[in-house]
């Protein structure tokens, strides 16, 4: 096969555990015009033992000389990719059989989306169904919508996390040679960035019926990162939508209005957190969240919230240390 309509591309690193069903549900897809490409980034397990017991000439497995890390060996899929569209799969989800032949059928009919994608449901180490529609509720509906107003909407949720996932988006190969790859200045969140430069470019369109299955497991990237809590998953999203706008911002609508919008939402949710830890007794993770919050946004220091924070927090030792810093950052002189 020398044109496949779509490549399925599987970046893998010690994926034994769940590969062998990765595959299986690929190769039972509906929609049989497809590569399998899976991309083995130096693993030291059995992972290319267990591709090669499928005996299906769709599927090109290649070893890479070096560990090239998370972004690079996405992006080294992308380059090997041969199909007209592209789907980015992970080796530890499971993909419904309609999955590629319904976004198949929506990229032929819609010239303009760039991308869709779809709703998942949550399963365990077995397999087993966790919840079902547990992705944002905007991913609970059919449309396709200009790109700048999906834009928008994913930016109002990116404090919270992503609300397009990877394994769940198929999206056109001319998109990713117009664009780019992933950034390698993200570690973990490079595809919402990547989604985020697809929406300023192409419609986007989505599928509200739960088409992937996501595994969450310990050794999993999502779970060694942490969840939408943890600082630095906070950090990493306000980082790609600083991207963005750094670099896309001269083209977009009333930008400066909408990334200071963005950024205090930021502010917002960090000072949650930091709420939420100081009321757990963790001073030290609470203290690190308030300081982020300033940091996203000094317009934070005008809402009542902020000082209703600070002052649990100063009600410790540290606190009026901390409380001496905050002003010398903001220029406080009264």
């Amino acid at each position: 096969m020398t044109s496949p309509k779509v490549s399925v591309c599987i970046p893998v690193y010690n994926g034994s555990p769940y590969i062998a069903e990765a595959v299986g549900s690929v190769l039972a897809q509906t929609y049989g015009n497809f590569e399998l490409l899976i991309c083995d980034n130096c693993s030291t397990d059995d992972t290319k033992d267990i591709v090669c017991t499928f005996k299906d000439q769709r599927i090109q497995y290649v070893r890479n000389t070096r560990n090239l890390g998370l972004v690079g060996n996405a992006n080294r899929c992308l380059g090997l990719a041969k199909g007209e569209y592209i789907c980015i799969f992970h080796h530890d989800d499971v993909m419904l059989p309609d999955n590629l032949e319904r976004k198949i059928a929506l990229l032929d009919e819609n010239a303009r989306v760039g991308l869709v994608h779809s709703n998942i449901m949550l399963i365990d180490t077995e397999g087993k169904i966790v919840s079902q529609n547990i992705w944002n509720k905007d991913s609970t509906r059919d449309y396709i919508e200009e790109g700048s107003a999906v834009f928008k909407k994913f930016l109002e949720y990116l404090p919270f996390g992503s609300s397009i996932f990877i394994g769940a988006v198929m999206a056109r190969r001319s998109c990713y040679d117009r664009l780019g790859g992933f950034s390698p200045e993200l570690i973990h969140c490079n595809d919402s960035e990547m989604w985020m430069r697809m929406m300023l470019h192409y419609d986007v369109a989505c599928i509200a019926d739960p088409l992937v299955k996501y595994r969450v497991h310990p050794i999993s990237t999502s779970s060694s990162w942490g969840n939408y809590t943890s600082l630095p998953y906070l950090r990493e999203h306000y980082h790609a939508a600083r991207m963005i706008f750094d670099n896309y911002g001269e083209n977009m609508l009333h930008a400066n209005v909408l990334l200071r919008q963005v950024s205090l939402s930021f502010a917002r949710r960090a000072l949650r957190l930091s709420r939420n830890k100081f009321g757990h007794g963790d001073f030290a993770e609470g203290k690190a969240f308030l300081k982020e919050s300033i940091h996203f946004s000094s317009k934070i220091i005008k809402e009542l919230t902020f000082w209703i924070t600070l002052t649990k927090f100063l009600i410790r030792p540290s606190g009026v240390r901390f409380c001496q810093a905050i002003k010398k950052h903001i220029g406080y002189t009264a």
